[in-house]
């Protein structure tokens, strides 16, 4: 009997802990999007001035997949096995720990210098989940609230393909998943294109 009245409060306690156990998003550092060399250099025609084009911005969804934002690159570092590409936005300026990530891709071959509009899901790379997690897809940019929203796209030269990411099109690959597995590769080098959609 006594011990019995022991195994409640055991259990709850327990029960407690894997509540609290729930992993924490990570706040992220500015520093992990800084370019490193100027001469690898990220660009797109869908940017002018650091804005976002009015053609490029919410496209149509198609069964959940949207048109993706066309990217083309110059001098990858010699040493890089594989590229991976990144674009987010924060959605809360004073809360670091909110990410929205609207392109996800990596294992893309080296060799490869552009990614043309339409193309991102159609390339020899795998590619993660929209911004909602609903698909494997990119998000377009489409801002309705007022004022100035930036969006980064980050491109990174690998030391190799991140084991921790799956060699299919994923849809458990979020953010998250996605730098964390970053982080246990050498990162060769990184580029950055920043730009505005504004209303």
């Amino acid at each position: 009997m006594k011990y019995s009245k022991l195994i409640i409060p055991i259990f709850f306690i327990g029960l407690m802990s894997c509540k609290n156990n729930k992993k924490a998003t990570t706040e992220v550092d500015h520093d992990d999007f800084k370019t490193i060399h100027s001469n690898f250099k990220l660009k797109s025609i869908a940017i002018e001035n650091g804005v976002l084009l009015d053609a490029y911005k919410c496209e149509k969804k198609v069964n959940d997949v949207e048109n993706s934002i066309p990217l083309s690159w110059e001098n990858v570092p010699e040493g890089t096995k594989s590229l991976a590409v990144v674009m987010y936005h924060y959605p809360k300026k004073d809360n670091k720990t909110e990410i929205n990530s609207y392109l996800l891709l990596w294992d893309i071959d080296p060799e490869t210098t552009e990614i043309p509009y339409k193309m991102a899901s159609k390339g020899n790379w795998f590619m993660g989940s929209n911004k909602d997690g609903t698909a494997i897809s990119y998000t377009s940019p489409c801002s309705h609230g007022k004022g100035k929203h930036e969006y980064t796209i980050a491109l990174y030269a690998l030391s190799e393909t991140p084991a921790a990411l799956p060699k299919e099109h994923s849809l458990n690959v979020d953010y998250n998943v996605f730098m964390d597995a970053l982080a246990t590769v050498n990162i060769v080098d990184r580029t950055t294109l920043t730009f505005i959609d504004s209303n």
